[in-house]
């Protein structure tokens, strides 16, 4: 097929309109290299051309904004952007229809990835195994501390900072910045602080929250998409669960808080039970209740999270309870008759 001198001007104008639109996009990306800017410069200067549609497309853009809105401009576009052109007619068609298209085309393609903020990146994650805590320095001055068997994937962005909390506790130390908030996000909910130190343990009914120092503010969302919100002073805590229900707000036991951050646990009247799944958390050998009458058993006392035979020594000496290897990993306890 031969394309008359018409057919080629509509086809090159139109090539430089492609080139312009394309420029134009990758301009209004926030990472952008700077390589890339000036290729475009130089672009834009081989040819007054390229200068004129670039000069349009950004005038497009600019009322694009507005005219989407008028659900009759749309129609028009939509139909522009089927029809195919006008070959006896060239700047007629290049310029109304092209226009009105070229200015859906650009709302559509453009302003999603205008509007969306940039992906958070990838992360470092951070893990500790059962019986193991780890202080994990930040690059802001902020600091996390992981209690046993946790783990957390640390994603600093311009916009954010960010920490996923996937399962276990840790204690985060914030350096207060306003325009840069740290986000933790834990199960259904998440915890925004600005200059605070609070605790975070998700397990997988639940996500505790309590803080020690400055404020919080929590938002929970259930699997339909409704939120709860809730927010925190020092020396408080809550509870949200995974179909984002918040509990009220209730004041911490502080002891019984910084204990773990010093290897203890604090236990004021636990049920037995309770004990011992806090202890198994920091080690491999895990011990089970083999007694049912054992259940009710109350414990109060200070226990090293590191030190399970002490602790089997104290039950044994305190409480009617012996104790009975009974693998490499599993030790039961049972009532004295």
């Amino acid at each position: 097929m031969v394309m008359d001198r018409r057919d080629t001007d509509v086809a090159t104008e139109l090539g430089i309109y492609d080139e312009a639109e394309r420029w134009f996009v990758h301009l209004l990306e926030p990472d952008c290299p700077a390589d890339a800017r000036a290729a475009f410069e130089r672009w834009l200067a081989a040819d007054p051309a390229h200068a004129a549609a670039y000069r349009d497309i950004e005038q497009l853009w600019k009322q694009s904004k507005d005219a989407l809105k008028d659900p009759a401009v749309m129609a028009a576009a939509s139909r522009a952007l089927l029809r195919e052109p006008s070959v006896r007619s060239p700047k007629r068609w290049l310029i109304p229809t092209f226009a009105v298209g070229l200015a859906a085309l650009l709302a559509l393609a453009i302003v999603p990835r205008w509007l969306a903020p940039p992906a958070d990146p990838a992360g470092i994650a951070y893990t500790t195994a059962a019986g193991q805590q780890q202080a994990v320095k930040l690059a802001d001055g902020s600091s996390i501390l992981l209690d046993t068997d946790s783990k957390v994937v640390v994603r600093y962005s311009e916009r954010t900072r960010r920490v996923d909390l996937l399962h276990g506790q840790a204690q985060f130390t914030v350096q207060g910045n306003h325009a840069w908030p740290f986000v933790v996000h834990a199960g259904s909910g998440t915890v925004t602080a600005v200059g605070t130190q609070f605790q975070v343990r998700l397990d997988d009914q639940a996500t505790d929250v309590a803080l020690l120092k400055g404020k919080l503010a929590i938002a929970a969302q259930s699997p339909d998409g409704a939120t709860q919100d809730a927010s925190l002073v020092a020396g408080q805590a809550l509870t949200y669960d995974q179909s984002g229900h918040i509990t009220p707000v209730h004041p911490i036991d502080l002891q019984q808080a910084q204990g773990w951050t010093q290897g203890k646990l604090f236990v004021h009247d636990w049920r037995l039970p309770a004990l011992i799944a806090e202890m198994n958390r920091y080690s491999d050998t895990k011990l089970q209740i083999g007694d049912p009458s054992l259940q009710d058993v109350h414990i109060s006392g200070v226990f090293r999270t590191n030190d399970q035979q002490t602790l089997l020594l104290l039950l044994q000496q305190g409480w009617p309870i012996h104790a009975r290897r009974i693998s490499a990993t599993q030790i039961e306890l049972l009532r004295n008759r």
